[in-house]
This record gives C-alpha cells, structure tokens and sequence, in this order.
C-alpha cells in the first residue's frame, strides 16, 4: 500500500481558475474552428516513446501524496464550470512516484504550468484521446514551458487494451508517465473524475481547472495556450 503523507495547506483560493475559464471560452469562441493540425503517423511516432515494453512490467506502484486530497470532480459538462468545481483556486496534492522502468517522476508546485492526464488502458474514450495529445505535442503545439504528465490508473488485467504500458508505447506517448497504486489513490487524491480526467495547474500546484471525457484537438490546443498564459 503506498504511504500518504496528509497536511493541510492553505488553499490561497483566488478568481484564477474563473480567469482561466474565461480565457478558454474566450478563445473557443473567437477562433476554435480554426484550429487544425495534420495527424503523425502512428507506426514511425511509436519509436519515440521512452516506455518499457514487455508483459513482465510493474503496473502498480507506491505514491507519496503529500496535501488534502481535491474534491470529486463535478458530474456534468467535459470542462468543469469554476463556479460549481470547489477544486478551482486550491492546491493539488504533490505526487511523487515512479514509471514503469521504476524512475522517479514528481508533480509538485515547481513554478511551471502543468496538465496531469489520469489515463485507463481500458477505456475507449482514453484510446480516442490519447493519439490526439500525441499528435498535438509531435505537430509542436504544445507550449513552451507547459508540462504534460500521465498517470496510469485503474488497471485491469480482465479489461481489454492490458498491459498499459505497451498500450502507450504503441501510442508514442513521450510525456512523464507515474504508476498509481492497485487502489488509485493518486486518481481519488484529484478528485476522480470519468476518464480521461484531467487537472490543470499553475506553477504553485494551485488548480485552473479539470476536464472529463474527450476533448477535440482545438480544445485542447486552447487550454495549453491558455495555462501557458496563466
């Protein structure tokens, strides 16, 4: 069972996460059907992937989470409106763990914004998402200075798409990816949302807001550009 480490912390809660919000509908509106990028090649993309192959990987492992845990993420709507989203303005746990090669990776207040994809091997709207990001970060849309992270979670060798490790090394997937535990204790420390559940945070770990369910590559793209200016 991984060790949790609780404090409280001052949630510090401010409009940011109202802002960021506004920025997103702001774009959406004026130039979203605009945005358009031309898909990678899947079987060439696959060999940029830094993740261990193979059936014998570890797909569990300790977490560390040091903070109170969010609220569950609200029910309705794929981008959480700010005004109902109690998570918005406060601070996310800080995660520390390891990928499935057993090298650390942390998510913690580092003064860079950041996107955290909780992820299902066997979830088809995961599937669906997952070569979107990718062709988005190979296409260069990915901001400067905004980091992108994975979390593998709610693995099921019974569900199909098992193990998820090849599932994202056959996706190309590049960002940092960390283990959760056979409970999902890091994906119930955000909130929990269907998947794929998103959090997007500012340098202090402070979050903007969260996302549920498939995004379009436009949306997307808009939310980087808009944490990138957070």
């Amino acid at each position: 069972m991984a060790s949790t480490q609780v404090k409280k912390i001052n949630d510090g809660s401010d409009n940011g996460g109202r802002w960021f919000m506004i920025g997103i509908i702001a774009v959406f509106v004026i130039g979203a059907a605009a945005v358009a990028f031309v898909a990678s090649n899947r079987n060439s993309a696959a060999s940029n992937s830094n993740i261990e192959r193979g059936t014998d990987v570890d797909v569990f492992a300790d977490v560390s989470i040091s903070g109170d845990p969010l609220p569950a993420m609200p029910g309705s709507g794929v981008l959480a409106d700010p005004a109902t989203d109690a998570a918005v303005g406060t601070i996310a746990p800080t995660l520390v763990g390891t990928d499935f090669s057993g090298n650390p990776v942390s998510i913690e207040p580092d003064g860079r914004p950041k996107a955290i994809y909780f992820l299902a091997h066997w979830c088809p709207a995961c599937q669906e998402e997952v070569p979107s990001v990718v062709d988005l970060i190979e296409s260069g849309a990915l901001p400067e200075g905004v980091d992108l992270y994975g979390i593998s979670t709610s693995v099921d060798q019974t569900r199909g798409n098992f193990p998820p490790n090849n599932w994202l090394a056959r996706e190309a997937w590049t960002p940092p990816i960390m283990l959760d535990t056979a409970g999902s204790e890091a994906l119930l420390a955000y909130g929990a949302g269907p998947f794929p559940f998103v959090v997007y945070l500012d340098g202090d770990n402070r979050v903007l807001a969260r996302s549920s369910g498939v995004l379009g590559e436009s949306q997307i793209t808009t939310i980087w550009e808009t944490l990138a200016a957070s």
